[in-house]
Parts: structure tokens; sequence; C-alpha cells
């Protein structure tokens, strides 16, 4: 299902309060709110490549949850409004991190600010305890070097609310994945290991926490000393499946209305499957509506530099090799 008007299409938001209040078409995923609230695991990672709505959907979730703010009316007519779980829209702390703009050489500091916007309302409260008043002293005055900032938010506002946190980090890996093959990647990947291990790892202050990225933890061992993620990409997910990009049947219900063909779309967008699922590129098939040509958008959205660094002569044999026909076989 999709709300919103199909002339008007937004690609350079990531903000779900602006699609909604501007009216611009949304395909309606709000279902993922009550995916990732029932289940079971404390701490999420949902790895999947760029353009398939990842940051839209953690804000989404966060403005969902947030007590900060009331946004249930962003809600009218979505799946999640009559879910059993509407009841816990606008019920609880979250905290959205954005990592994608982090840089080597000032991610410490970057970090602590992020964290100390959110935190300064806590410990400025009258109810905070002294201690963790001069704990955060402490932090804020090592200028990025201690990495416990995470955790000290929640101890925060559990003190002061009595509030479990959530916790959300968007693009998780982007520092990291700059950093590789660089001399600064072991400095990076122990500092950023003991900011999510503090903030994430046997923290009685933590309700949830949902980390998004390209990649997974326990393959790149980037931050494999986190062990208590579980990982949800085009691999193994029969939890999200439906939940980033668009599924066969959205992108039917869109062609319908806007006009374009079906089986010309399948050609261009539908890269990947997710749970034996067709899954549409969201960004490719929203461009293409928006110029109301086909053309390889997601192609040309961003560098894959990276990615051509990384390919050995066995691994360009070994993609040579998938793309014949009826080869289905993956190599490391």
């Amino acid at each position: 299902m999709f709300v919103g008007n199909k002339n008007k299409i937004d690609l350079g938001t990531s903000s779900f309060a602006r699609v909604m209040e501007e009216g611009a078409l949304y395909v309606d995923k709000s279902r993922f709110i009550e995916h990732f609230l029932n289940e079971a695991s404390e701490v999420q990672l949902v790895a999947r490549q760029r353009r398939l709505g990842k940051s839209l959907n953690m804000d989404m979730l966060r403005c969902f949850l947030t007590d900060a703010d009331d946004n249930r009316h962003l809600f009218d007519g979505l799946y999640i409004q009559g879910s059993p779980l509407w009841e816990q829209a606008n019920s609880a702390p979250v905290f959205l991190f954005d990592f994608k703009s982090l840089k080597a050489d000032t991610y410490r500091i970057a970090i602590l600010s992020m964290v100390d916007k959110y935190i300064d309302r806590y410990i400025s409260d009258p109810s905070c305890p002294g201690a963790l008043k001069r704990n955060y002293d402490l932090w804020y005055a090592q200028k990025g070097e201690n990495p416990n900032g995470l955790l000290l938010l929640t101890e925060a506002v559990h003190a002061v609310t009595g509030k479990k946190s959530y916790l959300f980090i968007d693009e998780y890996d982007k520092l990291l994945f700059d950093a590789a093959d660089t001399d600064r990647y072991e400095e990076t990947r122990q500092h950023m290991t003991a900011l999510l291990s503090a903030g994430m790892k046997g923290n009685l202050y933590l309700e949830k926490a949902l980390l998004t990225g390209v990649m997974r933890i326990s393959h790149e061992g980037m931050l494999s000393d986190l062990n208590n993620i579980t990982t949800f990409d085009v691999f193994r997910d029969s939890a999200y499946a439906g939940d980033y990009g668009l599924t066969e049947e959205e992108t039917d219900e869109l062609a319908g209305v806007a006009g374009f063909d079906l089986a010309e779309a399948r050609d261009w967008y539908n890269g990947i499957k997710v749970d034996g699922r067709a899954i549409y590129n969201t960004y490719g098939v929203m461009s293409m509506i928006k110029n109301r040509e086909f053309d390889c958008y997601w192609g040309n959205s961003g560098t894959i530099d990276k990615i051509i660094s990384l390919l050995t002569p066995t691994r360009e044999r070994a993609l040579l090799g998938l793309l014949e026909p009826g080869n289905t076989e993956t190599v490391d």
C-alpha cells in the first residue's frame, strides 16, 4: 500500500516526518516497526546495499517510539496504526546517531557532540544523581577519548525517567569502510568496538538497539567482539525480508498508478532476493517514476571505488562466473 501524491517524490530525504507532512509518495513500510519490536534480539544489525530505504525506516521507527515528540499523526492510515503494538507509540527515549558523515581525523569529537546533544537535558535535570554528573564531566573533559558515551547516556536517562533507551545507529560501518587499508583502521576499529560494546553489550539501561550498514559484523571482522548482535542480511533474513526495498506486489501496485511497464521494471530494478522474495531497488524505481524513464539510477547515485579496490583477480573471476546463466555458486 502507498500513500501520498504519486507526482510528488522526494529522493533526497531520510526524514519520515518530511515525507508524510509534505504528502510525498510513500510506500507503507510501517510493518517494519512491528517486526522490530516483536524480534527477540536485543541488538540487531540490518545489512543491505545502498538505496533500499534503511535510513528512512530507521527514522520512521524513531518517530514512532520517541517520547520526546508526539508523532502519532504521521502514521494516520498506515499499517502500524491498526497493529496491537500501536500502544507503544510515543512511549520511550530514543536516540538516533547518523554515522555516515564521520571523518577519520574528527570522528571522536563528532560522536561526543552527538551524544552530548542528547544527554544534556538529563544531566541538567535536578533529579540526576551527583555521581552521574561527575562521570559526565569526566567523560566530556576527555574530548572523545572515553568510549563510554552511549552507556553514560542510557544510564542518565534511566536515572531521570526510569525508562530504558532505544539506540539506533545508521551506517555504523561507513567510517570503518573508509578507513580500510589505511594506517588508521586498527585504532578506529578498537575505539568503535569499545564505544558500541559499552553501549550495547550487557547494558542494563538499554531496551533495544538497531544498527544499519552494508556489511555484516561477523564476516568482515570489523567489530567481531560484539558477539551479542543478531544480523539480518540478504542471505539470512526472514524477519525483514519485505521491509527494505520494494516487493513484487508493491512495485506492481506502483506500476498500476504510475503507468510504467512492470516487466521492464523487473529487468532494470529487480536485482536481489531476500528469503526467496524478489526485491526491487527503491531509489531506482522511485527515480524512474519521477523522471518517467528507465535508467541506471542506483549505479549513478554513488561511487563504487571502494568495491573496485577490493576486487582481486580471484574475485573478478568469481564475479564473471556468477554472470554465467545458471551459475548460483558463491565464493569468498
